[in-house]
C-alpha cells in the first residue's frame, strides 16, 4: 500500500471514530432525554386514582395502558392484550405505598415503559408504549451510521488529496533516483527547492548529483 493510501485510510479513520464516537454521544444523550420525558409523564399518575376496583379507560390514565396486581401477585384488571409478567423486584413493592419503580418491559404490543406503584393492597402499574420512541432512536441511529460514512468517505477524498501534494515531491525523487538506476545518467534535476523536510530533500538530491557528477 502506498503511502498516499497509507494517509488517507488513516485521516479516514480518526474522522469515522470522531463522528461515531460523537454520534453515539448524541444519541445517548436524546436517548436518556426520552426517556426521561416519559418517566416524568409516568410520575404524573397516582396510583390511588387507579383504584384497587378496575383500571378505568379514560380519565388520568388517557394514552396510557395499567394493569392492577394484589398482594399474592394476582393481576385483577388490565388494559393491556395480555398481563404483564410480575418482575421479583416489582415484586418487593407490593403493599409498600409511596414506593415506585421504572422499567423498560417487551409486551406482545411492543416495548412499553412501566411504573410500577406501591399501594396498600398490592400494586399498580402504568406503561406507555414506547413505538414512537423506538422509530425516533432507529431514526437516529440510521443518520448516526450515514453521516459517518460520509465523513469518511470524504476524509478519505481529503487524505488522498493532501498525501497527493505532501508526497509529489517524494514521487519525483523516487522516479529521479531509478532514472539514475537504469541509465546512469547524472544530469538528472528534481529541481524543486522548498522549507520543508521534503524541500530539502530534492536540493540534497541535486547537490548530491552534481557532486558525483564532477567527481566523475
Amino acid at each position: 500500500m502506498s503511502l498516499r493510501w497509507k494517509f488517507a485510510l488513516a485521516l479516514a479513520a480518526i474522522a469515522a471514530v470522531t463522528a461515531v464516537t460523537f454520534g453515539t454521544t448524541s444519541y445517548r444523550s436524546t436517548r436518556d432525554r426520552l426517556y426521561t420525558e416519559i418517566d416524568r409523564s409516568l410520575l404524573s399518575i397516582d396510583g390511588r386514582r387507579v383504584g384497587m376496583e378496575g383500571v378505568p379507560s379514560r380519565g388520568p390514565l388517557s394514552g396510557y395502558d395499567a394493569q392492577i396486581v394484589l398482594l399474592d401477585g394476582t393481576v385483577t384488571g388490565t388494559t393491556f392484550s395480555s398481563p404483564i409478567p410480575l418482575s421479583d423486584a416489582d415484586a418487593e413493592l407490593l403493599g409498600r405505598r409511596g414506593t415506585s419503580r421504572f422499567s423498560t418491559v417487551d409486551t406482545t404490543d411492543g416495548t412499553y415503559r412501566i411504573r410500577t406503584i406501591g399501594v396498600p393492597r398490592g400494586a399498580v402499574q402504568v406503561g406507555r408504549p414506547l413505538d414512537e420512541t423506538e422509530r425516533i432512536l432507529t431514526s437516529l441511529r440510521a443518520r448516526t451510521l450515514l453521516i459517518a460514512g460520509l465523513i469518511s468517505a470524504a476524509a478519505i477524498a481529503l487524505g488522498l488529496w493532501i498525501s497527493g501534494r505532501a508526497t509529489a515531491s517524494l514521487r519525483r525523487l523516487t522516479v529521479a533516483a531509478e532514472h539514475v538506476e537504469s541509465t546512469g545518467r547524472l544530469d538528472v534535476a528534481v529541481g524543486e527547492a522548498g522549507g520543508d523536510e521534503v524541500g530539502r530533500l530534492g536540493v540534497a538530491f541535486d547537490r548530491m548529483l552534481a557532486a558525483l557528477a564532477r567527481s566523475e
